[in-house]
């Protein structure tokens, strides 16, 4: 009686994740652990499936016993194992389930005493016109520091000193973060602090008691270059039947293809396709230069593939949005780019120590083949949107090996006409 339910229940689940536009992958992994939820129903005598039951049973499959099905854990065997489960109870007892919905509630990891002076600055972020991914880095930032102000003992704003920004400063986990990462972490701290100063919360601008930010020189660190079979490769590891699959890949096309960055990629509009023409025209986002590019047939079919077949209706202007209620458009570059080390790292893509491998790489490997089939500078200029020459020889001439190699001078040479100078 259990196992007829808990099939039936299945059922209707993995139809509304096909409907959803979830990946094979993801149907495969809810389907498995139904069946496993069903044997275990049975061996335990059950007639329904309980949450007390669903609980046993993410403990026997993950080893973490969680006080409810939507208790935060950081245990992805434990994650795997539930959100099955949570969607079979809905459909149980709603008899619908919410695919699109959050596993866990959002926790609002500031202070309750800090939390009108972090919103009162959220609301200025957003008045100013930063972008809501800005204003999301900026609070994570906020909601740390005034975190541990509360971890300290501090009940106001007003009794924070440099000692707890540099106490703060120092605990914070920066091994094994990129430059990029705490440089960017520095300036959410170092604006807050700002805004909490010209505000009168705070006695001293800390802002100017933050650490100095070293970067990386410019050479110290290269993108990893693809080669055509490794985009191959990549390529045809998506899932091009699911909605994801379907988006994922217009975009890794579209990267590859067409140079985008990143942040132009998750800004695309429709609109700015001209379909008769063939070509693609938008404002950079980066340097505000407006930007033409040929639009060749496989990236033009692969983006109407996914808005006929794949894209959920959502009210964002975006192309490419997350598959998630309430399907918004990508918040950053990183949300964006982590599908293409996902699909790379099924593909079997082994990538060199310190080289740089997000969807952004790309956009070097497209110079460089470039620059190696004799393509102008000028034209890869063009093709890349940069505002001068000097930007792409910068960046990219060096990463071509082929034409240097072509530059080194023989040692003997160099040696005799030496010599006979100074003869």
């Amino acid at each position: 009686m259990a196992a007829a339910n808990v099939r039936e229940a299945s059922a209707r689940v993995i139809v509304a994740l096909m409907a959803a536009g979830r990946s094979r992958t993801t149907i495969k992994r809810h389907q498995a652990e139904y069946n496993a939820f069903a044997k275990f129903l049975e061996g335990g005598g059950q007639a329904l499936p309980t949450e007390a039951a669903c609980l046993d049973f993410v403990a026997e499959r993950s080893g973490s016993r969680l006080a409810d099905l939507r208790e935060p854990t950081s245990s992805r065997p434990a994650q795997l194992a539930r959100r099955p489960l949570i969607l079979l109870m809905e459909c149980l007892d709603e008899g619908t389930p919410q695919v699109g919905r959050a596993t866990t509630p959002l926790v609002d990891r500031c202070p309750a005493r800090f939390r009108a002076a972090r919103d009162e600055y959220l609301t200025a972020c957003r008045v100013q016109g930063n972008a809501e991914a800005s204003v999301v880095t900026k609070q994570r930032a906020a909601d740390q520091f005034l975190a541990y102000l509360d971890e300290v003992g501090r009940t106001t704003l007003d009794q924070a000193e440099a000692r707890d920004l540099a106490g703060f400063w120092a605990r914070r986990p920066r091994r094994g973060y990129a430059p990029k990462t705490t440089g960017t972490m520095r300036s959410a701290l170092a604006d807050f602090l700002r805004h909490l100063h010209q505000a009168g919360q705070i006695r001293e601008d800390l802002a100017q008691r933050l650490p100095p930010q070293r970067y990386p020189r410019r050479g110290a660190s290269a993108p990893y270059l693809w080669t055509a079979e490794d985009v191959r490769l990549v390529l045809d590891q998506i899932d091009r039947q699911s909605s994801i699959g379907k988006r994922d890949y217009a975009m890794v096309l579209l990267t590859a293809r067409l140079g985008l960055r990143v942040g132009d990629l998750r800004r695309l509009e429709l609109g700015w396709f001209d379909w008769r023409a063939k070509t693609l025209a938008l404002t950079q986002h980066k340097t505000g230069v407006p930007l033409t590019l040929p639009l060749p047939g496989d990236v033009g079919w692969s983006v109407i593939d996914y808005i006929r077949h794949g894209r959920p209706d959502a009210d964002c202007p975006q192309v490419f949005v997350k598959h998630r209620y309430p399907f918004t458009a990508f918040g950053s570059s990183t949300s964006a780019g982590c599908r293409l080390r996902y699909y790379a790292r099924r593909a079997g893509v082994v990538f060199p120590a310190g080289r740089s491998h997000g969807l952004h790489s790309l956009r070097g490997a497209l110079a460089v083949a470039m620059l190696q089939t004799d393509t102008p500078p000028p034209v890869v200029t063009a093709v890349l949107g940069h505002a001068a020459g000097k930007t792409t020889a910068a960046h990219y001439l060096r990463l071509d090996t082929e034409h240097l190699r072509r530059c080194c001078l023989d040692v003997e040479d160099v040696l005799t006409a030496a010599q006979g100078a100074r003869s």
